[in-house]
C-alpha cells in the first residue's frame, strides 16, 4: 500500500511539473489566437495592455523545432567558382576549362572547391600563380589563401542570411554551414516560399550615413515626447519644440543605479512615463549625446511608435532613425540596442568597397578594420570626410548599423581605418559585412522544402 500510495504522489507531482511548464506555451497560443483575430489597429492595443504577459509567456513556452512546427528548410550554396573567377588575374582558355571541370566534379559532391581546383591544376602542370596571388608564391601558400578566401565567403553569405532572418523576426532559427560551400536554413513556422526566396537572394545593402547633430536628434526626439504625451499638435512641417520645456534628465546615472525601488519611486517612474511616453523608453547617455538606447525588451515596442504615420510625419525630410545590429550590455547587465539619428540620404553605398580586413593597431593593439575603395569610390570619400573632421558616419547593413566611427581627418588614396572596436571576433564580422557589400560571391537556392508540423 505504501509502494502505491508512493508511486501515486511521483505521479502527481510529475503530472503538475509538466503543468507548470506547459502553461506558458498555453498561455502564448491564447495570446496569438487573440492577435490573429483582431483587426491591426485593436491589435496593438491588446499588445500594449498584456506587454509583459505576452512576452513572459513567448520567453517561457516551449520552443517547437521544425519537425513539430512545421515551416522550410532551405539549402542555399555559395558560388565560389564565381568568386575565383572574378579574383583570378588571368582568364585564358586553359583556365576555363579548368574552371568547366571542377564545377562539374564539385557539382557532385559537397566537397571543397579548393582541393579539386588544385588537383586539376597539378595534373595539366599548370602554377596556380599563373592566375592567383604573387608570381613568387609556391602553389601550397596560393592554396592557403584561396582556402581562406572561401572560407570567408561563405561566412560572409552565413551573416547577410543571418541578418535577413534576424530582421524577418523568425523564431528560433537554426544557420549553419555544411560541408565547404553550402548553408542549411530551418525556418519554423514560415511557409510562404516566394517570400523566403526574396529574403535568403536579395542582395546586401551596404550605406554610409552621416549622424545628424546631438541637438538636432535631441530635438526631434523631445517633438516625438511631447506629441506623444499630447502637449503639441501635430506638425506636418517639421519637428518645433517648446523652448520653455525642461530637458529629461541624462540617463546614465538611472541605468547604473541599483534595482530597490519604492513605492514613491514607482510612482515618481508612472508620473514620468505618462509625462514623457517617448523618453520613458529612449534613454539618453552623455558619453554618447546623438543616440538613443533601448532596453533589448522595449524595443518592438519603441519601433511601433515610430512607425506610426503620425510619428513620422514629425522627422524632418532628410532624418531617419536606424537601430544597431546587435544590443550593447550595460554595466548594471542590461541590453540595449542604440538608435542612430542619421541621415536619409546615403553619402556613399557598399558598391565601391573592393576589399577590407581586420588588423590590429600597432598604437594600441586594439583591433581595427583597413578598408579599400575603388577609383570612384577613392574620390567621394576623399571628399566627404573632408567635409566632415570630427563627425560620425553610420556603417550600415540592411538597414543596421555595424559601426559608427568618428572621421579623424581627410582620407585620400581610397583607404580608410575603422577603430572603436572592442574585440577581434567584433572586427572580423566588421570585415566580413564590409566584404559582404563589396565582393558577395553569388548565393544560390539548390534545395527548398516545406515540413507540416507533425
Amino acid at each position: 500500500m505504501r509502494n502505491q500510495l508512493s508511486k501515486i504522489i511521483l505521479i502527481v507531482a510529475a503530472v503538475a511539473l509538466a503543468l507548470v511548464f506547459l502553461y506558458p506555451s498555453f498561455e502564448d497560443y491564447q495570446h496569438r489566437t487573440k492577435l490573429s483575430s483582431l483587426s491591426d489597429q485593436d491589435s496593438v492595443a491588446y499588445f500594449e495592455q498584456n506587454e509583459e504577459d505576452i512576452l513572459d509567456a513567448r520567453l517561457k513556452r516551449i520552443k517547437l523545432g521544425l519537425d513539430l512546427q512545421g515551416g522550410m528548410r532551405v539549402v542555399l550554396e555559395v558560388d565560389i567558382l564565381q568568386m575565383l573567377e572574378d579574383i583570378a588575374k588571368n582568364k585564358d582558355e586553359n583556365f576555363r576549362t579548368i574552371i568547366s571541370e571542377v564545377r562539374a566534379e564539385a557539382g557532385e559532391n559537397d566537397e571543397s572547391v579548393i582541393p579539386i581546383l588544385g588537383r586539376k591544376f597539378e595534373e595539366r602542370g599548370i602554377r596556380l600563380s599563373r592566375y592567383f596571388g604573387s608570381i613568387r608564391e609556391s602553389d601550397a601558400a596560393i592554396m592557403s589563401q584561396l582556402d581562406d578566401e572561401t572560407e570567408k565567403a561563405v561566412d560572409r553569405g552565413i551573416e547577410v542570411v543571418r541578418n535577413r532572418v534576424d530582421q524577418y523576426r523568425v523564431s528560433e532559427p537554426t544557420i549553419q554551414k555544411q560541408g565547404g560551400r553550402r548553408i542549411i536554413v530551418e525556418l519554423p513556422g514560415v511557409k510562404d516560399e516566394r517570400e523566403v526566396r526574396r529574403l535568403l537572394q536579395g542582395t546586401a545593402k551596404l550605406e554610409f550615413r552621416l549622424l545628424r547633430d546631438a541637438d538636432i536628434s535631441y530635438k526631434v526626439m523631445k517633438s516625438i515626447d511631447d506629441f506623444l504625451s499630447g502637449k503639441v499638435e501635430e506638425d506636418t512641417t517639421a519637428a518645433k519644440p517648446a523652448k520653455t520645456e525642461q530637458k529629461p534628465k541624462d540617463a546614465l546615472e538611472e541605468l547604473l543605479a541599483g534595482t530597490q525601488t519604492s513605492e514613491s519611486d514607482t510612482s515618481r517612474e508612472a508620473q514620468f512615463t505618462r509625462e514623457h511616453p517617448f523618453f520613458s523608453y529612449v534613454l539618453r547617455v552623455q558619453e554618447r549625446p546623438q543616440e538613443g538606447f533601448v532596453e533589448e525588451k522595449n524595443r518592438d515596442r519603441v519601433q511601433r511608435l515610430l512607425s506610426r504615420p503620425d510619428v513620422q510625419r514629425l522627422l524632418p525630410p532628410d532624418f531617419e532613425f536606424l537601430w544597431s545590429a546587435k544590443p550593447e550590455t550595460f554595466p548594471d547587465g542590461r541590453r540595449f540596442f542604440a538608435l542612430y539619428p542619421v541621415k536619409r540620404q546615403a553619402e556613399l553605398t557598399g558598391g565601391v568597397i573592393v576589399d577590407a580586413r581586420q588588423n590590429v593597431s600597432p598604437e594600441d593593439n586594439r583591433p581595427i578594420v583597413n578598408m579599400e575603395m575603388n577609383s570612384d569610390g577613392s574620390r567621394e570619400w576623399a571628399r566627404i570626410t573632408g567635409a566632415n573632421v570630427g563627425k560620425r558616419i553610420a556603417i550600415a547593413l540592411d538597414n543596421s548599423v555595424f559601426s559608427a566611427p568618428t572621421v579623424i581627418n581627410k582620407i585620400i588614396g581610397g583607404r580608410s581605418q575603422i577603430t572603436g572596436l572592442d574585440t577581434p571576433n567584433e572586427a572580423r564580422l566588421l570585415e566580413i559585412v564590409l566584404r559582404a557589400g563589396a565582393l558577395p560571391a553569388p548565393v544560390a537556392i539548390v534545395e527548398q522544402r516545406t515540413v507540416g508540423p507533425s
